[in-house]
């Protein structure tokens, strides 16, 4: 930076020995600030402007005598001079048509003869002025970079701060990494700064982070060697069972999990190595599954024929395990459960069956009974004829109560004084609804006038048989 100023202040005085017109003292002081610009490679805007300016003017004495109006410069002078009634809103927009037009007139000093003095300072006067408008913007630009700089300043020092209270227990690599990560993005915030001052401080916020990075760096390689060390135990793994393999291996992998990234770069390399070496206990299990899944379908078969037996169904799928969840398994149950309600309902239908065909036996030598109460059968095949058709409507009666079939109108008084029995009954708990059906009907075949069932008593045996087909589940 101190070079910068002296190549300025050596501008300067060339400035003043060309219009002193010490032409030979300012072109040696022009060339150099060539010379010197040559060596140090990159300078400023700001300088190269000034420098071209010069060199300019250097080349224009280079040949006095020789000058002349020159067409084009007067076009550029004009439209200088336009800049200067016409400005534009935007500084930047203004700077740039300024920077352009010098530029054509470096342009043209360099292809031909230099502008004569007087036109030079008119050029350089009308310059001057054009570039009022942008002064006041570029001073606030540089206000403004010098306070970024300042913010960038504070930014360096919290790293430092950062590091100095945590160096002796660096937190985990998560929390270093939100910090980090929240110190650049307010560091991008700060910009512009100044030349001069980018390269020093980008130095300082490098050198800052430096600790925090390494920090990171340590936690992630520890992190490394243990998600390694992990992955060799699921190599380990070699139980029979392969559920009891993929447990273990969950187990595992919940660890895996806890233990801190590892690096970008590593983590899907690791990621993959701990899943690949747990593919054959899954490839297993898939394999037990598809097992499982191929002898449901047969006992989905076998529940198909009519001589199946349930209970070894039944038995079978307890062996099962893995398949417990799946649609076939419990669609399998779901049939079992089918199977097993038409089978008691067809037991049930038949034992119905049974008891309403009980009359029958009254005429018949048919000693077929296995669905019948023994006392019931018992009472068929010698019934004591009491002809009793008061208790033969009672008995009618209070079986559709029990039923909870409504009696015909003309037996409501009926209704109405068993109800009331039935409910002292019901509370009393003398007796449960197997023992009221067995008793009711060994009293109406009691209550018979004979063996032959006369109208009367077949139209009230159509009642309880209607009954009874409600009361199946009940029945003796």
């Amino acid at each position: 930076m101190e070079t910068h100023k002296i190549l300025f202040e050596s501008l300067d005085k060339a400035e003043k020995h060309f219009e002193a017109g010490e032409i030979r003292i300012a072109q040696k002081l022009v060339n150099e600030v060539s010379r010197s610009m040559k060596a140090q490679g990159k300078v400023s805007n700001k300088l190269r402007h000034r420098f071209n300016f010069m060199s300019a003017q250097s080349r224009y004495f280079n040949d006095i005598s020789s000058f002349a109006t020159n067409p084009k410069r007067n076009e550029i002078i004009q439209e200088i001079e336009a800049l200067i009634s016409n400005p534009h809103d935007n500084p930047k927009t203004q700077a740039n048509d300024i920077h352009g037009l010098q530029t054509k007139w470096q342009l043209l000093d360099q292809s031909s003869k230099p502008a004569g003095r007087e036109q030079w300072i008119t050029f350089k006067t009308l310059t001057d002025k054009a570039w009022e408008p942008c002064a006041q913007y570029y001073d606030e630009l540089k206000k403004v970079k010098i306070s970024n700089a300042n913010e960038r300043e504070k930014i360096i020092q919290s790293l430092i701060q950062y590091t100095n209270s945590n160096s002796g227990n660096w937190p985990g690599i998560i929390e270093m990494s939100r910090f980090l990560s929240k110190t650049f993005q307010n560091w991008q915030n700060y910009a512009p700064v100044l030349d001069e001052d980018f390269s020093k401080l980008k130095a300082a916020y490098q050198e800052a982070r430096k600790p925090i990075n390494n920090a990171i760096k340590d936690q992630e390689i520890k992190n490394y060697k243990i998600k390694e060390s992990l992955i060799e135990k699921v190599k380990l793994i070699n139980d029979e069972d392969s559920q009891t393999c993929i447990q273990k291996f969950q187990k595992i992998k919940r660890e895996y999990q806890n233990a801190g990234p590892a690096g970008k770069k590593n983590e899907p390399l690791l990621w993959k190595a701990l899943n690949e070496a747990a593919d054959r206990f899954y490839e297993a299990d898939k394999a037990l599954m598809n097992d499982e899944l191929d002898a449901i379908n047969e006992l989905t078969e076998e529940l198909k024929s009519d001589n199946c037996s349930i209970q070894d169904i039944k038995n079978k799928i307890s062996d099962l395990s893995k398949s417990r969840k799946s649609p076939e398994f419990l669609k399998l149950q779901k049939s079992i459960k089918s199977y097993e309600s038409k089978k008691i309902e067809a037991i049930a239908a038949e034992k119905v069956a049974s008891y309403q065909d009980l009359l029958n036996l009254l005429e018949t030598p048919d000693e077929t009974h296995a669905n019948i109460h023994k006392e019931i059968f018992k009472t068929v095949k010698k019934p004591l004829y009491d002809g009793d058709k008061t208790l033969l409507l009672d008995c009618t009666v209070q079986l559709e109560l029990m039923a909870k079939i409504d009696p015909p109108d003309s037996d409501k008084l009926i209704k109405q004084k068993l109800a009331l029995a039935m409910l002292q009954n019901k509370f009393s708990g003398k007796k449960n609804a197997n023992d009221q059906i067995k008793d009711l009907l060994i009293q109406f075949i009691n209550s018979l006038q004979s063996n032959k069932i006369n109208a009367s008593e077949k139209k009230l045996w159509k009642r309880i048989s209607d009954a009874l087909a409600k009361l199946a589940n009940q029945l003796p």
